[in-house]
């Protein structure tokens, strides 16, 4: 018998363990020390910026709907951690057009905010990752999901040679015509 067999699912349950530990704490911030994608994104979320409510319909259906609920949450989540200062806001504006909802909404604001946000483009913020696990919210109602995500965020300066982290997002999807689309995204850390 190989240990390796288990060896993945108990990095696995001690990564999102430890991420929300530190989100309770409090400390998954001042961990990283670089700016994390949910900084720019919605004001939905505690320490985000606030902004303005941009102009388009949350309620219109998604371009291209998976035809799983995971597949509508892996599309989404290899989309929202893979971007550079130069690509965010198109980027944003894409998660926008393949989710419905408050995820659209909060994409749709975030696409704004991103326009006018001077540091990433003098800092050259960029961020890689790659999804890990996606599994339904033990306790949670049908739909909601955990999303374990590994990123590498980068730039110059202070932002040049951060190590990857672990990153956990609890994602709701929705049935909408042709298939599925999220319609909830909320990163814990």
């Amino acid at each position: 018998m190989t240990r390796t067999h288990h060896t993945l699912p108990l990095t696995l349950i001690a990564a999102v363990g430890c991420a929300l530990l530190f989100a309770g704490c409090g400390l998954a911030g001042q961990l990283g020390g670089h700016p994390t994608r949910t900084q720019v994104s919605s004001a939905a979320n505690p320490g985000e910026s606030q902004g303005t409510i941009p102009q388009g319909s949350p309620e219109a259906p998604p371009r291209r709907p998976a035809s799983t609920p995971t597949g509508a949450i892996s599309q989404v989540a290899a989309m929202y951690v893979n971007w550079s200062y130069r690509t965010l806001a198109a980027q944003q504006m894409r998660l926008a057009g393949v989710t419905v909802g408050e995820a659209r909404a909060a994409e749709l604001q975030a696409a704004q905010q991103t326009r006018r946000d001077s540091t990433l483009k003098r800092a050259r913020i960029y961020n890689t990752g790659s999804v890990l696990s996606i599994s339904p919210l033990l306790g949670g109602t049908p739909g909601q999901y955990v999303v374990v995500t590994r990123e590498e965020a980068g730039g110059s300066q202070e932002y040049a040679g951060l190590a990857a982290t672990y990153h956990v997002t609890l994602a709701a999807v929705q049935r909408v015509r042709g298939g599925w689309s999220v319609a909830q995204w909320q990163p814990q850390s």
